[in-house]
């Protein structure tokens, strides 16, 4: 009696790697994706079918690239909270004949989407901050252009807006609009810009350039006339000036109004200035006769005046040594009100 027919066992369910995959093929798709995500990875993981994809649906780029630099990028940008795939299913790159870089980023997609605008430009913007990230990446490279292809194989017509402008009404993404610091003086822009004025407060200044950021700003909260603003200024203002590394003097704390913070500080500046600044030149000239006198007179002048003033007069400086002259110094310092005056007075001593 002959043997029955041997009836085949179920083939076995493939075992995924431990190693990292392939390009997916039919045979090995990533975990998750699709027997049709597989099937056009398998595809379009050839560099002859991504070339011909290129040619035929970005014309523009055909004709620039040089297409023996074609290859295929990794795609590993993957969000570590969700563990949700943030980036194309495929990316090809390739170099023009000028030497610029593009990307050809591909998603393959099986349902209209109304969002994918939204998709394509967040996975275009994660995979440009990967590059910008980069070890090959320096300060003031361009970044490479870029391509992004929806390759869709659903059923019935494709209906979602291919560009991010065409899901808002009245915004416009991917600009953003720049506000600027402006200073208290001198820049009609900001005198009435209070944003402007209080960037300016957060830059290093100092004492005196603070001194004149704060009285515009004070100006400014009076013309608005609004009692809350004028409060939230004054105690944030308060606060701040008392973290900042200036002289005790200046920093009083416990100002209640904008006019108070600026009266106290002005206060304090005229303080220095009337009864600090000489016994702090001559105190710092008689530790200069051991450390330098030259660089001691200098830093002082470039505090009141800038450095620009202190640079101009460096030579001068070097010759600084009998006690007379060091006092028509102190003199001059505490008595000019601009730099150019103060180095016309150096100049006669």
């Amino acid at each position: 009696m002959a043997d029955p027919p041997r009836i085949p066992s179920p083939i076995s369910p493939i075992q995924p790697s431990k190693r990292p995959h392939p390009s997916p093929t039919l045979e090995s798709p990533h975990p998750g994706d699709s027997l049709h995500d597989a099937f056009l990875k398998s595809v379009f993981a050839d560099r002859r079918i991504a070339e011909i994809l290129i040619r035929h649906h970005a014309p523009e780029w055909a004709t620039e690239i040089d297409f023996s630099t074609l290859r295929e990028e990794s795609t590993a940008l993957v969000s570590k909270k969700t563990h949700q795939r943030r980036h194309p299913d495929m990316i090809w790159s390739a170099d023009t004949v000028r030497g610029e870089r593009v990307l050809f980023l591909l998603e393959f997609q099986r349902t209209v989407e109304r969002l994918m605008a939204l998709r394509t430009t967040t996975y275009t913007a994660l995979t440009l901050e990967g590059i910008a990230a980069g070890s090959d990446f320096r300060p003031g490279d361009p970044l490479p252009e870029f391509v992004y292809l929806v390759l869709y194989h659903g059923d019935g017509p494709w209906t979602a807006p291919a560009r991010m402008a065409d899901l808002f009404r009245r915004s416009d993404p991917g600009r953003y609009r720049l506000v600027p610091w402006g200073e208290g003086v001198g820049d009609d822009r900001s005198r009435d810009d209070l944003t402007a004025l209080v960037l300016g407060l957060a830059r290093n200044l100092s004492p005196e350039e603070m001194a004149v950021q704060l009285s515009a700003l004070w100006r400014t909260i009076e013309r608005r006339g609004d009692p809350g603003v004028a409060g939230v200024m004054a105690r944030t203002v308060d606060t701040m000036l008392e973290l900042r590394d200036y002289p005790a003097r200046l920093m009083k704390g416990g100002a209640k109004t904008m006019a108070e913070v600026v009266d106290r500080f002005q206060q304090g500046m005229d303080e220095l200035v009337q009864r600090g600044v000489r016994q702090g030149i001559e105190q710092g000239i008689l530790q200069g006769a051991r450390q330098g006198q030259a660089l001691v007179l200098r830093r002082q002048i470039a505090r009141k005046f800038g450095e620009e003033t202190a640079g101009q007069l460096s030579e001068l400086l070097t010759e600084v040594s009998d006690p007379e002259h060091i006092d028509r110094l102190t003199d001059a310092l505490l008595e000019c009100a601009t730099g150019d005056e103060f180095i016309e007075r150096v100049r006669m001593t």
